[in-house]
């Protein structure tokens, strides 16, 4: 199972992180067109179920998750000049994965339903670890150097 590494420090982006140990699996589901192993009963073999469980997770899970990002994590972490270039590919990344996701509901084609399942699994692994590993460091350095209040997410 992939696991993230490095989890934060700060009790704010600890919640965050274990959003993204889920997002990771789903990411490796995704890629792989099916179940992450044999003894892995929570992700169906079908393809109509694989499209309704990564619907279900984006409404239910990610879509909330953006909002939190969106709505305080960035604008909070705005101002930090190291960190912009950043929030700008994460918020891209997060229109990317809102077009994926309606390209999905749109598409009819087997062949077409798994690239842009795939395509969602490799940018939705992509944003984690670019959060993970280079905006929760550099969010927790300009705190503790004390040009940033990370605020409370949860």
């Amino acid at each position: 199972m992939t696991k993230v590494k490095n989890m934060p420090r700060h009790s704010s982006l600890i919640p965050l992180s274990h959003d993204h140990h889920e997002a990771l699996l789903i990411a490796l589901r995704l890629k792989k067109g099916g179940p992450t192993s044999q003894h892995d009963r929570l992700w169906s073999t079908e393809l109509p179920k694989q499209i309704h469980s990564l619907k279900l997770y984006f409404e239910r899970e990610l879509l909330p998750h953006f909002k939190l990002e969106e709505e305080i994590l960035f604008p909070a972490a705005s101002e930090i000049p190291e960190i912009q270039e950043i929030i700008s590919t994460l918020l891209s990344q997060h229109q990317q994965m809102c077009e994926i996701m309606k390209n999905i509901s749109a598409l009819s084609d087997e062949s077409s339903l798994k690239k842009e399942m795939e395509d969602f699994g490799t940018l939705l692994e992509s944003h984690v670890r670019l959060e993970e590993r280079e905006l929760f460091p550099k969010l927790e350095e300009a705190e503790i150097e004390g040009r940033l209040a990370i605020p409370v997410l949860r």
